[in-house]
């Protein structure tokens, strides 16, 4: 096995707005945090900086007219105009060197790409990849360029055949399901808060594609309050039958944060601790596994769980050299590994019955409709 952290530094020099939640700096934090512990330094294991992809990258999936509107923006400067393609709102803001941003983000996931396709390395993290809700001609949620759609069709045009995508991203990756909604060369499935509660406010489980696409779009709303237990489960019950019947080629896997407990923008209870079960069960479901980061906006917390989804992703444990002699804003009690990992949560009784009724009739709607589809009994 090879592995590849991509990452540089220049992320850092990018802001959305000081109050807006998106930081791209996590990443920093992320390739910090696994220096410390040790998670860089088997030799199968390499860091990869990215250069930002050309433009014509960008019109493999997005329109023209999109992309100079896009490239207008770079100077900071509004014009009602770009709010037709979505910029210029409280989520998409105009700020100086968004599109500068945009194809660097681009130009790490499709590094990641390149190092899959040339078999270079089969496991791969870009934690500031996974911008999953940009549409072919506008931006959304936070996301400028669909690097998740590109990357999907260079894999496709490199030779694998079938590809897996799973999104754990508390919001419903939208985008990403309107590229391939009529496709079965990608089999999408995304485990999201339903739509009913939260932003894109959709991804029901009745979204399940068109024309040869239909049963490779497989949707699981989630209810407000599901935790580890609930979410785990329903995880391994609907994602591994299918991966074992689809057969994937490689997995390309988005795999927000904001499902936990203390995200401001969210209203699930996961901690990283089933977090990191959901990543264990991703790993094993294909040799290669392309990561990407997408959301999460408790900033001390996602750097503490793709810390650890890191390390699952390598089969490694975290080891601290420093345990019990430096403290941080991360890491306050400085007692090392298990730091990382989030304290148990529970939830009440009468909540958990009624969470895990609710997601049993999600789960008995895509084992009726969608199982027999992929030949599963």
């Amino acid at each position: 096995m090879k592995s590849a952290f991509i990452y540089t530094s220049k992320f850092d020099t990018y802001s959305l707005g000081e109050h807006h939640p998106f930081k791209p700096y996590k990443a920093t934090m992320v390739h910090e945090l696994c220096y410390r512990y040790g998670l860089f330094n088997e030799p199968w294991i390499s860091i990869e900086e990215p250069v930002p992809a050309p433009e014509e990258a960008a019109l493999e999936y997005h329109s023209k007219e999109y992309m100079g509107v896009l490239k207008d923006a770079n100077s900071g400067s509004f014009d009602f105009t770009m709010l037709e393609h979505g910029l210029g709102t409280g989520d998409n803001p105009v700020f100086k060197g968004v599109y500068d941003f945009s194809l660097l983000v681009l130009g790490a996931t499709l590094l990641g790409t390149e190092l899959m396709a040339s078999r270079k390395a089969d496991v791969i993290f870009s934690p500031v990849g996974g911008l999953h809700h940009a549409g072919y001609d506008h931006a959304e949620g936070f996301c400028y360029i669909n690097d998740i759609v590109i990357a999907i069709k260079r894999l496709l045009k490199s030779g694998f055949r079938k590809i897996l995508y799973i999104d754990i991203d508390a919001h419903h990756g939208n985008g990403v399901q309107d590229a391939f909604y009529d496709t079965d060369e990608v089999l999408t499935i995304s485990f999201h808060q339903n739509g009913e509660t939260l932003y894109p406010w959709g991804g029901f489980e009745n979204e399940t594609g068109t024309g040869k696409g239909t049963g490779y779009n497989v949707n699981v709303p989630l209810p407000e309050y599901t935790d580890d237990e609930s979410y785990v489960q329903i995880f391994r019950s609907l994602y591994t039958p299918l991966v074992q019947a689809f057969k994937p080629d490689c997995v390309v896997a988005q795999i927000g944060l904001d499902t936990l407990k203390r995200d401001p923008l969210t209203n699930l209870r996961l901690t990283n601790n089933g977090y990191t079960e959901v990543i264990e069960e991703i790993r094993k479901s294909c040799p290669k596994v392309l990561a990407l980061g997408g959301g999460g906006y408790s900033v001390p917390d996602v750097v503490r769980g793709w810390t650890l989804a890191w390390a699952v992703l390598n089969d490694l444990k975290p080891y601290d050299p420093y345990q019990g002699l430096v403290s941080g804003v991360m890491l306050p009690q400085g007692q090392g590994y298990e730091d990382l990992r989030d304290p148990p949560y529970h939830l009440a009784e009468k909540i958990r019955h009624d969470v895990q009724l609710y997601l049993k009739g999600k789960a008995d709607y895509i084992k009726e409709k969608i199982f027999p589809l992929h030949g599963i009994r």
